[in-house]
This record gives structure tokens, C-alpha cells and sequence, in this order.
């Protein structure tokens, strides 16, 4: 059993894990049907999800992690997006470039918690080199990505830049899924190299021995490059290049046309950051929650820990609250127990499997049932 006390002693615990965008929001978006009475509870991880669901302005998010450094940084995307337009907040993340950065963070220091203050005064390199590439998630994939464009410079560029999607499934089938990519994937996606490299348990711990991590994630990739358009997915795009591309396919929070309405609902949506093993908090909470977003959080869990979850999420939630989550690998079933508590929408989640960008993930979405 994952206890919280180990993760929390654990460096998985004490270190950036994710700083950028690993999730497709617009699936908690459809998911959840968030309106402005609303109380969402959502796992921060990276903060993209926590920034994203601001789009449909509820009245209030609390982000919950049990490592106090990822709602660091989320308090440090919030300051800079309170403080910084579009391009200025593309520049200090490290979206583009940018010579400021610790100028911009000794003028928008003030905005934060002090432990948040203390932290990020510690760590102003990660600042200084773009914080949004600092996490060991993104740090691992941007040396794999040096990698991969080292060996198909000409490929990589072919395929990020494809704008038809009939062009591009074209390519993925003559030139791009040759026998000798299929072996590399293999070699860098198995189980022993995330658990050396990555460290984070959500990547091992509880995969099923039959299950093949390469095979899954060699298959999500093969359906992701036939529905999307790498041109358009930023985790696709990530993946193979190591950066974000600005000017197609940001992540929902950041893309041009949003960010002012993120930047206005930060006024008005109240933001209350968290840090507590997720049961125990919904079992000390004396609010209802309306909704819910807990991303993958099953992957760090055994099978009666996640039982144990639901039953908690089912005892914090509001009547016709609404429940999402991902999962990655580890892929659970939902038990009868839990099924009378939810009335799961299958169609939904089927749609959400097939539209995630990032996609990695499959999903759940229940709605409590009242019996």
C-alpha cells in the first residue's frame, strides 16, 4: 500500500515533479459542466489544470497536492499571470525566450506565500531557466527529445509542422512507424527506465505484471498521430521536441484568446491551495465539493486505498456532484460498491479516450447518485 507519510518523506515529494502542461483540460472542462456556483477540488500537480478550469469561472478551487513544492509553483503561475500580460508570462515561464526572468520574479516575489517566497529564492535557477521545463517529468522527456532529434532531425520536423491531418497519417504509416522507432520506444518507454530515471512511483508501482508499459504507450502514440494533429497537441508536440511551440497548440490557459479570461477570473474565483493526503482532507472538510478533478492520482494507490478514496470523494460530494479522473497504466475498475454510489457515463468517457490529447490517459466521469 502507498502510505502518505512514505511519498511525503520520499524525494518524489520534495522536488518540482511536473511543471508544465502533461493533461488535456478540455476533457475536465466537458467532463465537469463547471458553473459559477461551483466548488471544484482539483489535484494541482503542474497547476495547468487548477489555471484551465478557470476558464468556466467557478466560484471556487481548491488545489490539493501532497507535496507542498507543486502548489509553490502553482502560486508562482499565479502571481505571473496576475502581474504579466501574454507574451511577458510566455517569456517568464520559459514558453520563449527571455533575459528578465529573475528581474520579473523580484518584481512579482511579493505576490507570494512566504514558504512559496522561500522556495523559489532558493531555487532561482530553475526560474532563470524557464520553470515551466524545470520538472523532473519534463526534464526527463526534453533528454529524450534530444535524443530522438538527433536521429530523425528530418522526420521530427516533417511531422511537427504537418497541417492536414489525411497528410499526416500518410507520413506516420510510410515513413514515420519503421520497425528500428518501434525498438527505440520499446527501449525508452519500459518499466525499468522510468523507475531508474524518473523516479515518480505513478509510473510503476502498480502496473500489472502482464501489462507492457511500451506497448501501451506505442499504441495511445499511434492513435494520438492518426486523430490529432501533432501541429495541434502541445503534449505531442513536447514530446518530440522538448518545448512548447507559441504559436500553435498551447495548452488551454495559454493560449492568447484565453489568458485574458484566466487573468480576470483569478479576481473572482477564490483559490485555496492545500497540501494533505487527498482522503484525509475530504474526510476533515466541512464543505461540500460540486466537483471534482483528481487526475491520476489511482496510479499511486493500491486497490483498497482507491476504494477507500471514492467512498471519501462520495462523502464530500454535493448532491449531483461530478467526479473525473484519469487514469494512466493502471487501469482500475470501478467496483460494485462504488458503482451504486456514481452513475457512470461510459459514452463520455469513451469520447474523452478518444479526444485527450494527452493520450496517455483513459478516464471515469460519475455523477453521485441519491438513494
Amino acid at each position: 500500500m502507498n502510505k502518505p507519510n512514505e511519498i511525503l518523506l520520499s524525494d518524489y515529494a520534495n522536488r518540482i515533479s511536473y511543471s508544465g502542461p502533461n493533461e488535456d483540460s478540455r476533457s475536465e472542462l466537458k467532463a465537469l459542466n463547471i458553473n459559477e456556483s461551483d466548488s471544484v477540488l482539483c489535484v494541482t500537480g503542474g497547476g495547468d489544470r487548477v489555471l484551465s478550469l478557470l476558464l468556466d469561472k467557478p466560484k471556487k478551487i481548491t488545489a490539493i497536492d501532497l507535496n507542498p513544492c507543486q502548489n509553490y509553483l502553482l502560486e508562482l503561475k499565479i502571481s505571473g499571470i496576475q502581474a504579466l500580460n501574454h507574451e511577458e508570462f510566455l517569456g517568464f515561464s520559459g514558453v520563449i525566450p527571455c533575459k528578465k526572468r529573475i528581474n520579473i520574479y523580484n518584481k512579482i516575489k511579493h505576490l507570494l506565500s512566504k514558504k512559496a517566497e522561500l522556495f523559489w529564492s532558493k531555487n532561482e535557477r530553475m526560474i532563470e531557466n524557464g520553470f515551466i521545463y524545470e520538472g523532473a517529468f519534463e526534464k526527463h522527456f526534453k533528454l529524450i527529445s534530444v535524443i530522438i532529434k538527433a536521429i530523425r532531425p528530418k522526420k521530427i520536423k516533417t511531422l511537427t509542422t504537418l497541417s492536414n491531418i489525411e497528410e499526416q497519417r500518410e507520413f506516420v504509416k510510410n515513413k514515420w512507424n519503421t520497425p528500428a522507432w518501434k525498438k527505440f520506444l520499446r527501449f525508452l518507454t519500459n518499466k525499468y527506465f522510468f523507475q531508474i530515471f524518473l523516479k515518480d512511483p505513478g509510473f510503476y508501482q502498480h502496473i500489472p505484471q502482464e501489462v507492457s508499459i511500451p506497448e501501451y504507450l506505442l499504441d495511445r502514440m499511434d492513435h494520438s498521430l492518426m486523430s490529432h494533429l501533432v501541429l495541434e497537441n502541445f503534449f505531442m508536440t513536447f514530446l518530440l521536441t522538448g518545448k512548447y511551440n507559441p504559436e500553435h497548440g498551447m495548452p488551454l490557459y495559454l493560449e492568447k484568446n484565453n489568458y485574458p479570461i484566466v487573468k480576470g477570473a483569478l479576481n473572482n474565483t477564490a483559490i485555496e491551495m492545500v497540501n494533505s493526503p487527498l482522503e484525509q482532507y475530504l474526510y476533515s472538510t466541512k464543505s461540500k465539493i460540486d466537483k471534482f478533478s483528481i487526475s491520476d492520482v489511482s496510479a499511486y494507490l493500491d486497490e483498497d486505498s482507491f476504494v477507500s478514496l471514492l467512498n471519501a470523494i462520495y462523502s464530500a460530494a454535493s448532491e449531483n456532484s461530478i467526479l473525473c479522473m484519469r487514469h494512466f497504466i493502471t487501469k482500475r475498475k470501478i467496483p460494485t460498491s462504488i458503482k451504486n454510489k456514481f452513475s457512470f457515463n461510459s459514452a463520455l468517457e469513451k469520447e474523452l479516450n478518444n479526444s485527450d490529447m494527452s493520450f496517455v490517459y483513459s478516464f471515469n466521469v460519475g455523477i453521485k447518485s441519491n438513494y
